[in-house]
């Protein structure tokens, strides 16, 4: 039996191009989470949401996460966005999986989109 530590915290990647490799490695689909350092929603979403004892594990376990400034990032284009935050769920080809997410969030219904991104995944 080989039991790892669980983080305590989303371990997010910085690169598209990077986290894309890996999700076709590992074949899990990718959250891509485009934020701004002075996005209201998106700070609650880093410091209540993606905390949330229900929200980290099941994102670490199962999507490939990746965070990307909206200024500055490797994205292609049809994954840039003019709002944060902004969440995709694409393959490692950027194939959305799911319809795209604007907008903060509260841990209970973030959870279910992220299920039914899995699902669709599946």
């Amino acid at each position: 039996m080989t039991l790892g530590l669980q983080a305590s915290e989303i371990t997010w990647l910085k690169s598209y191009k990077k986290a894309a490799v890996v999700a076709k490695a590992e074949n899990k689909p990718m959250l891509i989470f485009i934020n701004r350092p002075d996005c209201g929603a998106c700070n609650m979403m880093k410091k209540m949401v993606f905390k949330d004892k229900l929200i980290y594990p099941y994102v670490n376990e199962h999507f490939i996460p990746v965070s990307l400034n909206i200024n500055k990032n490797d994205a292609p284009e049809s994954l840039q966005s003019e709002m944060t935050p902004t969440f995709h769920f694409v393959k490692y080809d950027g194939t959305k999986i799911r319809e795209t997410l604007v907008g903060g969030k509260t841990g209970k219904f973030y959870l279910n989109i992220l299920k039914e991104a899995v699902a669709n995944y599946k």
